[in-house]
């Protein structure tokens, strides 16, 4: 007997994710109206408790109700539902968390315990009579506290480390800033003192009284001796003669003209032997050797030595790419046991590649070695700097750099740089 099918319904089937998102939602709504009748009704309490505005019959009732039964607490109910109230409007998830419905409820026990039975209503009366007649008042006032002190943290979510940690940095920096408000005041009564005009004090002689002892005294002194009073003369200082005066200089200083010294005071660099032949031959064939075996047919053109470098001039063979020679820097420099290699890829208006390498022992170079005379056109700004590859001497005219930026790593020579700027200037 064959099975029989089951008959499939047209309605179509609603998925178990979309279930879930519909009753997620509707969650969401409920805590949304839930927190706007929290905060509705701790806005009614406020204007009954605080404002003592007449609620009506219900009104009246409710907030007696809680002064009985909380005391003062009942102050502290219109600002939680409020609080309350707006977390669910505004962050209704964070409700549905454990520790933070916890941390209400801790905390509310930790606040009637404190109140106690003189200020905690019924409710404080049963928790802390309980209490104090067990571990005393103020075991239960310490017990108190200590729910509260954790209500608060289970409801923000922070850690007692970090709030000691927060408080001692606002302590320390509440005190940096008392330590510098003494002393700007510190400061700046010192320097209104010193600013303030000095203040003569001008002492009072002790009063005394005045005798004539002439006439106190008559027989001490004679009126015979015909003594003439004491006269002040002063003597008229002499007036001084206009050619009297002599001046400290006898003779006007002479200015002459000031030359610039002679050129032969700059030091030129002793002389050194330049790159050998058989070394640049040996660094030559070995550049072709290098290439060749990376796949590159070239040969040397020939070699220019400067100061610091020695450039080879490289020709192809044809259809070569330059670039391919260009990529083989780091080999090359490999190859020749150098720090660092220059591809100029290619020489610009010649028909080579070149590869600068590094001399073995460079040679210095110095102002004495560089300085000559300018073209008449050239700008007072104009400065040495030092030769080119060639050996040529090289000068520039300050007044066209926008920006003058001189850099290097230690020991490159950017002092030695400044100091041939400003003797080039002066």
């Amino acid at each position: 007997m064959a099975r029989r099918r089951k008959r499939r319904s047209l309605r179509p089937r609603v998925p178990a994710r979309v279930k879930k998102r519909t009753k997620r939602s509707l969650s969401h709504r409920e805590n949304e109206l839930f927190g706007l009748a929290l905060t509705a009704l701790g806005l009614v309490l406020s204007v009954i408790l605080y404002l003592g505005l007449d609620g009506g019959a219900v009104g009246s009732w409710l907030a007696d109700a809680l002064r009985e039964f909380m005391g003062h607490a009942a102050y502290v109910l219109p600002l939680a539902l409020v609080g309350v109230g707006g977390l669910m409007l505004a962050r209704s998830e964070l409700l549905d968390v454990r520790p933070f419905r916890l941390g209400l409820g801790v905390g509310f026990l930790g606040l009637m315990t404190l109140l106690g039975k003189d200020n905690g209503g019924w409710i404080g009366l049963a928790l802390g009579g309980a209490l104090a007649g067990l571990i005393g008042e103020t075991g239960a006032a310490i017990i108190g506290g200590a729910l509260l002190l954790g209500g608060a943290l289970l409801v923000s979510g922070a850690s007692t480390g970090a709030i000691l940690r927060h408080t001692g940095h606002v302590v320390r920096r509440a005190g940096s800033g008392a330590r510098r408000a003494l002393d700007w005041a510190s400061s700046e009564s010192q320097t209104a003192e010193s600013l303030a005009p000095p203040v003569e004090r001008v002492e009072s002689a002790p009063s005394r009284h005045v005798v004539d002892g002439a006439e106190a005294y008559p027989d001490l002194v004679s009126s015979a001796s015909g003594a003439e009073r004491a006269r002040l003369v002063t003597d008229a200082e002499p007036e001084l003669e206009s050619g009297s005066l002599e001046t400290v200089f006898e003779h006007p200083s002479e200015h002459s003209e000031y030359r610039l010294p002679d050129r032969s005071i700059l030091r030129r660099s002793p002389a050194t032997p330049v790159t050998s032949k058989d070394t640049g031959a040996r660094t030559a064939e070995l550049l072709v050797r290098t290439l060749s075996e990376f796949g590159v047919d070239a040969s040397v053109l020939g070699q220019i030595s400067g100061p610091r470098v020695t450039r080879y001039e490289l020709q192809l063979a044809a259809g070569t790419k330059v670039a391919k020679v260009a990529a083989l820097k780091d080999d090359l420099s490999y190859a020749l046991a150098t720090t660092e290699i220059r591809i100029l890829a290619p020489i610009p208006g010649k028909q080579a590649v070149g590869v600068e390498v590094p001399n073995l022992s460079p040679r210095l170079v110095t102002l004495g070695d560089i300085y000559g005379d300018l073209p008449a056109t050239a700008s007072p700004l104009s400065v040495w700097l030092g030769k080119d590859i060639s050996g040529n001497a090289i000068w520039t005219d300050l007044a066209r750099m926008p920006h003058l930026l001189i850099a290097g790593t230690t020991g490159s020579g950017k002092s030695g740089c400044i100091n041939t700027i400003l003797t080039s200037t002066l």
